[in-house]
């Protein structure tokens, strides 16, 4: 008897040092877990130039804790930046050069962040033209923007971020807006509501514009941001309330040194060049191609993937088409690069990482 109650003791105190072994360790290891997860950075730090500010925007995932990820930010009285984020021991430091040499132009990545998480980051700032998401939602933007380098941003909305009121928490922005960079200056417009474009947004992105030309009055370049095109070789073509009021603000506005207009929607990339100013309608950045080869929108088509030089004029929304240079269906990004006495414009693959057109601008 002896014998089988040693055993039965010794049983039951392995039993409960084995218990006692197991319950440390998940302890040990939900602490550990929590405190991983609280210290991922699930995406950022994004830079985003305001003013003569930096407001410094970044996701922790907490998914284990909390079913989402946080959305965190700061602002730092300078666009020159040197911080770390809460809870993390790296270090992010950025010096805006006094001499720009160049800037990147995206658009449309709708939730697909391959090309941005994958992109040399050979350039000082970034510009965004809108449509980031789907349905306008955080969660989209912070799968969209996963991988985007820790560069200064501005960004411009497209009509897919307005499903919410969830981008303004993004951009920290009213639609309409004026950037001074250095010796450029960019006005943001928006001039749709959701999907289609609507008279009364043209009618107070381009009074903006009116009431704000003494902010970029002596500076050495304007840059105008609008997700719709100007002009248009895509499925919907130009909007003629909207491209004549641009034609009409540019051309009554000497004053402004407006060098191109930078916009999205299409899918596809073109460019145009009215007089001295370029406008070029930057193709997808993630989202699909917009494949219109053989495909009629009442008598518009495309006889081809690419376009070049003047197009007929056959409907009412070609107008402009004697303005075109360029049209090709890629994924691309726009390159702007000042040079000695010019800017140019390198429209750059990025499936192949190769420059399709340069475009050169005397200044």
């Amino acid at each position: 008897m002896d014998k089988v109650h040693k055993s039965i003791k010794y049983s039951m105190i392995t039993l409960i040092l084995f218990s006692t072994a197991i319950l440390i360790g998940t302890i040990v290891y939900t602490i550990l877990t929590m405190s991983s997860i609280v210290d991922k950075l699930y995406y950022g730090p994004l830079a985003f130039i305001h003013e003569d500010s930096t407001r410094i925007h970044w996701a922790t995932f907490q998914e284990n804790i909390s079913g989402k990820n946080a959305y965190h930010e700061e602002i730092y009285d300078s666009t020159d930046f040197d911080y770390k984020l809460k809870g993390f021991t790296q270090q992010y430091f950025y010096k805006l050069p006094e001499t720009i040499n160049r800037f990147i132009v995206m658009t449309d990545i709708h939730l697909n962040n391959h090309y941005i998480s994958t992109m040399s980051t050979d350039y000082d700032y970034a510009v965004l033209c809108g449509d980031y998401s789907y349905h306008g939602l955080m969660s989209e933007f912070a799968e969209g923007l996963l991988g985007m380098p820790t560069k200064p941003l501005l960004m411009a909305k497209g009509n897919h971020d307005d499903y919410s009121d969830e981008f303004i928490q993004l951009n920290g922005r009213q639609n309409n807006y004026f950037q001074k960079v250095r010796n450029s200056g960019f006005f943001f417009i928006y001039v749709q509501d959701k999907d289609p474009i609507v008279d009364e947004r043209v009618d107070s992105g381009i009074q903006f514009i009116t009431d704000n030309i003494y902010l970029g009055t002596g500076l050495e370049h304007i840059f105008i941001v609008v997700h719709y095109p100007v002009y248009s070789t895509g499925e919907f073509g130009s909007y003629q309330y909207f491209t004549k009021k641009m034609e009409n603000l540019i051309q009554n506005h000497p004053e402004l040194k407006v060098r191109a207009t930078f916009s999205g929607h299409d899918h596809l990339f073109a460019a145009f060049k009215n007089g001295a100013q370029y406008f070029f309608v930057n193709g997808a950045g993630g989202g699909s191609i917009d494949q219109m080869t053989d495909a009629s929108y009442g008598d518009r088509k495309w006889p081809a993937e690419e376009l070049h030089g003047a197009l007929p004029i056959v409907a009412e929304n070609d107008y402009g088409y004697e303005h075109h240079q360029d049209s090709w269906m890629k994924f691309t990004r726009t390159e702007v690069n000042f040079e000695q006495g010019k800017i140019v414009y390198n429209i750059r693959d990025l499936d192949t990482n190769q420059i399709l057109v340069s475009y050169q601008q005397p200044v």
